[in-house]
């Protein structure tokens, strides 16, 4: 299932604050810098594809498939940035703001050999 940007990092913050504890709306506002009406839109789109439950003004609760998923999403960025730390030498802050950048845009192939190299 093909999420796009935007709704890739919002699973993977939910599933980052969901490992802290409770996952508030006004949580995900804060750690994404975004409106509170953007969160309940992205919110209500990753309900609709069974990623995730919200009672009514409630926390956010991730099913399993939303778990997995965000789960996949989430090594793919922490392998993405140890690669461009550790292989490239890139900064900390650039590896951090590349790899989320090129987390949503990178085929198997390219991201099998990062981990290849990592591994090495």
């Amino acid at each position: 299932m093909q999420l796009g940007e935007s709704l890739e990092d919002y699973l993977e913050c939910i599933y980052i604050l969901h490992l802290q504890g409770k996952v508030r709306s006004i949580d995900v506002s804060k750690r994404l810098e975004v409106s509170k009406p953007s969160v309940n839109k992205a919110v209500n789109v990753l309900k609709e594809k069974n990623l995730l439950t919200q009672e009514s003004y409630g926390d956010i609760r991730l099913t399993q498939a939303g778990i997995d998923m965000a789960k996949g999403i989430l090594n793919r960025h922490l392998t993405i940035t140890k690669f461009l730390k550790e292989i490239l030498n890139v900064s900390d802050v650039n590896a951090e703001t590349d790899a989320c950048k090129i987390e949503h845009i990178i085929s198997d192939e390219t991201f099998n050999q990062m981990i290849k190299l990592l591994e090495k």
